[in-house]
């Protein structure tokens, strides 16, 4: 028994199986939602995989603590600086006072009692950790005679008024902790090349660490709610002009995007729906089919989202869009198959053998149409994008689910009694224009040609500039508050731009503090020829147990009694309080200590309290595992080209050291030649695919060449239409070239195969160009409801497709149709006047 005939059995005579195979499938995939559903709002998981920039923003994100770090941002007018001033110490005291606030950063730590003190306590980890020649200098300074000596100066140079020597003695009395500490304190002059405060004094940054337990959505979400509770009641003691509280980092961001996910949902789903149903209404009057297709869609999706959390897990941000995508692609079959089955009714057909004659006639348009749009998707599998991957692979799944339900399940909710409508201006508009194209194709022709050329010639020209956008921003929420802040925060402070990450793993202390000796080495080099502007590392910090063993015996050599005595003596002659100096003897003892027994050498976590400023630069350098950590370069400009990234690719290693290269300018800017790669070479498999297609199914070169050359002139079309409209491309909506060659072939395939194999051309042509015309129309609506997503990725793509998707619909009414009927005229003019073409009814 044929296909359509068993469908027809099933459908009239088998509906309570078929209702029961529908719940069954219903109940499973909304058990596997309620049980499974996990969303991923990772942005990198948008970035490809296989690039080590990428995989180094992924380890920085995933495993440093800067992760739960805010930034906060006071911006006041230039008449209210004083009052910014005097208004900051409040500011950051009511910070503090948050039960989310862990520390705030808000100035150098060298400038507190409190952060003097905290490097006091891990001043003598990094003194041992000194290099041999360094260390023997520093410890000279333990002779009694050089202690004497050294307060006696200090005191000269107190009685002459300088500050310094007081600021000296307060931090270092034996001036051994300066030596020690002048490394961490060079890598720790955050105001040198990120200051917190801009050039004109109008803003101040307070960067902050929260103790959020996770950094995933809803977590951010929470914190985010009590962080702008905070920014409602933190300025009531302003007493000046205008002042903005600005906050920013990567919660902020993660809150967002989490947020815009649940907006992008509903509105792109529910506009998409309303757009594809009221095309579907205006076309055929009727509210049953057009229930039938909006269950049959969420059935589609229910099965594409459940199969699809079976086979990912969880799902990332950017498929959120694939209900509207799914929706809109998916009418198409439920047009074409209804068209089918109305004309046939229309013409007295029996219920069942209308669901017959429908599915054998466009059964097998169905099945290829749902075949290239499922490869276009599943061609995003080669984006090496996890979220691009699962959107593919989401509509694939979807796409031939719905090729299935909209040949069967469709028709269980179509009254096996319908009265024909007495009129439909759509079908009779569609006559009019077969009849004139049949009968005279080439003027139909020279319209649509010289229109395609004439855009053709802008895609081709390089005067009219298509834009391509690489930059972080490009994948932001649109009006993202968390963007905003950091855009006016790099306009304030320019000198803040992003710098080049260097992340270094190790196998032990030892060989970690060897690649940052010799990294560090190699970038002074660097900036000293220019080449880059600054540095920062943790080599200061990457404690050496061979350094520390070895300076540990020399410390042996040092009379520690002799010292102390001698510190005492030089106290009471220069006339010092030994009360102030309690911190000096404090550290001799340490130091005694250390020489007589092993040292053990301690995460430096461990050695710092929680609330110490020190922990910004801890949580700078190093992640949750000690062994892996990051360095800093500054280069002399931002990092825009691919130029610039290969120069910096070729300098900042050093052989024999593991070292990942990454930030966000730095990935971006490697990405730009996998995007292009994306445009060019993937879409050009696609047209491959879609060329031998279309050479298996027509097996006719005129047919053939036709089509392809449609393809190319849409493709042209719609970049031209990007480039008049300022549509830019950024690095992931390229991948709408594909899906628009996988999608819009379907269209040529519909009217071609029915002018190909139509004994009856003028009536079956008719009654295919109708549902493709509104077919295209809720494709288009489907992706063009994407333009009103948040996520810009989702709504680029949108706008992209959906302008592809107009061109190759326009394309083949107006010229593949007529190119095949003046290429293969299989109709003659006689034969064009029939008074039933001129009063038939769909």
């Amino acid at each position: 028994m044929q296909f359509s005939k068993t469908v027809a059995r099933l459908i009239t005579e088998r509906r309570a199986l078929m209702w029961a195979t529908v719940i069954a499938i219903a109940a499973g995939c909304f058990a596997t939602l309620v049980t499974r559903l996990r969303l991923d709002t990772e942005i990198l998981d948008l970035l490809p995989r296989g690039f080590p920039s990428v995989e180094g923003l992924k380890v920085y994100n995933n495993e440093f603590e800067q992760t739960r770090e805010l930034t906060f941002a006071l911006l006041c007018q230039p008449e209210d600086i004083d009052k910014l001033e005097e208004f900051a110490p409040k500011f950051v005291e009511r910070l503090h006072s948050q039960p989310w606030c862990v520390r705030v950063l808000a100035g150098s730590p060298l400038e507190t009692p409190q952060g003097i003190a905290d490097l006091q306590n891990i001043a003598l980890p990094l003194l041992l950790n000194l290099d041999p020649d360094e260390f023997d200098r520093a410890i000279s300074l333990l002779q009694p005679q050089r202690i004497q000596e050294r307060l006696q100066q200090l005191r000269q140079a107190i009685e002459s008024g300088s500050p310094r020597p007081e600021i000296e003695l307060t931090l270092d009395p034996l001036g051994l902790i300066m030596p020690a500490l002048k490394p961490f304190a060079g890598n720790a002059a955050l105001e040198s090349d990120q200051p917190l405060t801009s050039p004109d004094g109008t803003m101040r940054l307070f960067p902050v660490v929260t103790n959020q337990s996770s950094i995933g959505a809803f977590e951010c979400q929470r914190l985010m709610k009590q962080v702008n509770a905070f920014r409602v009641s933190a300025l009531q003691d302003w007493d000046g002009g205008k002042l903005e509280m600005l906050v920013t980092g990567r919660s902020a961001y993660v809150s967002e995007v989490s947020l815009s996910m649940r907006h992008d949902i509903y509105v792109t789903l529910l506009g998409s729906v309303a757009l594809v149903g009221a095309v579907f209404f205006i076309g055929f009057r009727r509210w049953l089919p057009l229930l039938a297709m909006g269950f049959s869609l969420l059935l589609c999706c229910l099965i594409a989202l459940a199969v699809g959390l079976l086979i990912f897990h969880q799902l990332n941000m950017v498929t959120v869009g694939f209900c509207a995508i799914l929706v809109g692609l998916g009418v198409d079959f439920a047009i074409l198959i209804y068209g089918r089955y109305q004309q046939a009714r229309n013409e007295g057909a029996t219920h069942a053998a209308a669901i017959a004659d429908s599915v054998h006639h466009l059964g097998r348009a169905v099945f290829f149409g749902a075949l290239t749009t499922a490869v276009g998707f599943l061609a995003l599998v080669l984006s090496n994008s996890s979220g691009f991957i699962q959107l593919g692979v989401l509509i694939a799944i979807g796409i031939s689910a719905a090729g299935v339900l909209m040949t069967t399940i469709f028709f269980l909710f179509i009254p096996t009694r319908t009265k024909p409508r007495q009129s439909d201006w759509i079908f009779s508009a569609v006559k009019t224009y077969v009849a004139r194209m049949l009968h005279r194709p080439r003027s139909v022709l020279a319209i649509s040609a010289p229109i395609l050329i004439i855009l053709v010639t802008i895609a081709v020209l390089p005067q009219i500039p298509l834009t391509f956008v690489a930059n972080a921003r490009s994948m932001e929420p649109k009006n993202s508050r968390a963007g905003r802040a950091l855009s006016l925060i790099m306009e304030k402070m320019p000198v803040r731009w992003e710098p080049v990450l260097g992340i270094v793993r190790a196998s032990n202390e030892q060989q970690l503090h060897d690649y940052w000796k010799a990294i560090a080495e190699h970038w002074e080099q660097l900036r000293k020829s220019g080449t880059i502007k600054s540095f920062s590392t943790p080599y200061a910090l990457a404690l050496s147990p061979q350094n520390i063993e070895r300076n540990r015996h020399q410390l042996a050599t040092i009379d520690f009694a002799a010292s102390r005595t001698a510190l005492q003596s030089a106290l009471a002659q220069n006339r010092f309080s030994t009360a102030a100096f309690v911190s000096a003897f404090q550290f001799l003892d340490q130091l005694r200590v250390a020489a007589a027994q092993d040292y053990q050498i301690k995460p430096w976590r461990g050695e710092l309290p929680q609330s110490s400023a020190w922990w910004f630069l801890i949580d700078r350098y190093f992640g949750h595992d000690p062994l892996l950590t990051a360095g800093f370069v500054t280069t002399n400009q931002p990092v825009s080209t691919q130029q610039q990234k290969n120069a910096l690719a070729r300098d900042l290693p050093v052989a024999g050291i593991p070292i990942t290269l990454s930030g966000w300018s730095y990935t971006l800017t490697d990405l730009v030649p996998w995007s292009h790669r994306q445009l060019l070479f993937i879409s050009a498999l696609m047209a491959i695919f879609d060329a031998s297609l279309l050479a298996l199914l027509y097996r006719d070169l005129r047919l053939w060449l036709i089509q392809v050359v449609t393809l190319a002139l849409a493709i042209a079309a719609m970049i031209a239409s990007m480039k008049l409209l300022q549509v830019p491309l950024n690095l992931l909506n390229v991948l709408a070239f594909r899906l628009v060659l996988a999608i819009g072939v379907d269209y040529g395939i519909y009217v071609l195969l029915v002018w190909q194999r139509s004994t009856d051309i003028a009536r079956d042509l008719a009654g295919v160009i109708k549902p493709v015309v509104l077919a295209g129309l809720t494709a288009i609506a489907g992706f063009g409801s994407l333009g009103w997503a948040h996520n810009p990725t989702l709504s680029g793509l949108g706008i992209a497709c959906a302008l592809g998707l107009f061109w190759s619909l326009g394309a083949t009414i107006f010229f593949t149709l007529p190119a095949a009927v003046a290429a293969e005229p299989k109709l003659s003019d006689e034969g064009l006047g029939k008074p039933e073409l001129q009063h038939e009814h769909v």
